[in-house]
């Protein structure tokens, strides 16, 4: 009978309480390795919710860059006024202050990028997860549905299996 009609009947055969274990060769899974993942996994999961104020960095670096373009536009109209031998100084700054103001942009696209990875990496982890459970649960059922076949405790393969019938018939024909 299907465990879930057992249940229902209150049915349930006691005496098979032997369930055949899962190795990894049956699975195709290291099981050591899987649970190494999965903690990873929970302990990325406790980190990221610990990170905090990533939108005040992200307004900072905007503020930053900001702040470094205007600096480079007056430092650009302050460098056309002047006097030529002055005016190499001045545009080097200005020079300076928007590498500053592309530095602060990448920085902000770089940390949102690695954000996008680490969410990536962790979605992935959590369908492998599913993954396994599902596996898992799968082997589970098929031994939980086996109840075994009783008999005279001989194992035999089907080769042996045969024979046995075959000469019982002939046994029975004479």
């Amino acid at each position: 009978m299907s465990r879930k009609i057992e249940e229902i009947f209150n049915m349930s055969d006691e005496s098979n309480d032997s369930v055949p274990q899962v190795t990894p060769e049956e699975t195709g899974l290291d099981l050591s390795k899987l649970q190494e993942t999965l903690e990873t996994a929970d302990k990325i999961d406790q980190a990221l919710p610990a990170v905090k104020d990533l939108e005040l960095l992200d307004r900072d670096m905007d503020d930053y860059a900001n702040q470094a373009m205007e600096a480079f536009k007056d430092l650009m109209d302050l460098g056309n006024n002047v006097e030529d031998r002055h005016a190499a100084g001045v545009f080097e700054v200005a020079k300076n202050m928007m590498s500053n103001a592309i530095t602060a942009k990448q920085s902000k696209l770089d940390k949102k990028l690695k954000m996008i990875d680490m969410q990536m990496k962790k979605r992935k982890l959590d369908l492998e997860e599913k993954k396994v459970e599902m596996q898992i649960a799968k082997m589970q059922e098929k031994t939980d549905d086996f109840d075994g076949i009783e008999g005279e405790g001989a194992v035999f393969d089907r080769s042996d299996l045969i024979n046995d019938i075959m000469n019982k018939m002939k046994e029975n024909d004479k």
